[in-house]
């Protein structure tokens, strides 16, 4: 379970839950949390975003907020973390549907797909970013471990490519990622046309 994985044990960011939520409610009120996220920040903006919102939007008062998170900010980097780990069981789970190898034309609508929902970058305006950049570096520790996860990855995947080829894929992957973040300029009817060739494109330095 997720939360236990990560330690929460039924609690954010230090604070326990009250006591009359049930087990199952709890579940259900960090679903709602999650799913409501995103949205609040693609309409509001991280600064424009308050507590209250976020509070409204799955039935609690704003003082129960703070029994599940210490801020709007912790709030926001549970967000992103409760993401990354579901890509990651994700993409196991093909991995586990195609033990041969993920083929290309799998990987590259996974890819499309994880791009395209709770994608923190485009809930973000550049300002926001640029905050929480300097906060909490979003990006500066993708670097870190990075061998292990391209030997991982690699493993996963119906190629014999090197790892300096997956090098060169997660470059070419995060100028997609910073590129596409504001879509709200670009024609919506070929934007994901764009993408997808994008996608395809360094996608061949993989396969």
């Amino acid at each position: 379970m997720y939360l236990l994985k990560y330690g929460y044990n039924f609690s954010i960011g230090g604070e326990q839950m009250p006591a009359n939520f049930t087990k199952e409610e709890r579940e259900l009120l960090l679903e709602k949390f999650y799913k409501e996220g995103y949205i609040l920040l693609k309409k509001f903006g991280y600064k424009k975003l308050k507590i209250v919102d976020i509070a409204s939007s799955v039935g609690i008062g704003t003082g129960t907020f703070y029994h599940f998170f210490k801020s709007k900010d912790a709030f926001i980097i549970w967000l992103i973390k409760k993401r990354k780990y579901e890509t990651r069981e994700q993409f196991l789970a093909l991995s586990k549907e195609y033990p041969t190898g993920i083929p290309m034309e799998v990987f590259e609508q996974f890819l499309f797909d994880t791009i395209s929902y709770n994608n923190i970058y485009r809930c973000l305006t550049q300002d926001d970013y640029n905050i929480l950049q300097k906060k909490y570096g979003l990006l500066d520790n993708r670097n870190e471990k990075i061998e292990e996860t391209a030997t991982f990855m690699m493993r996963k995947l119906a190629t014999t490519k090197s790892i300096n080829d997956f090098l060169l894929f997660s470059e070419a992957y995060t100028i997609i990622i910073i590129g596409t973040s504001d879509l709200n300029k670009l024609n919506p009817e070929l934007t994901d046309t764009a993408v997808k060739q994008l996608i395809h494109s360094v996608c061949q330095f993989l396969y």
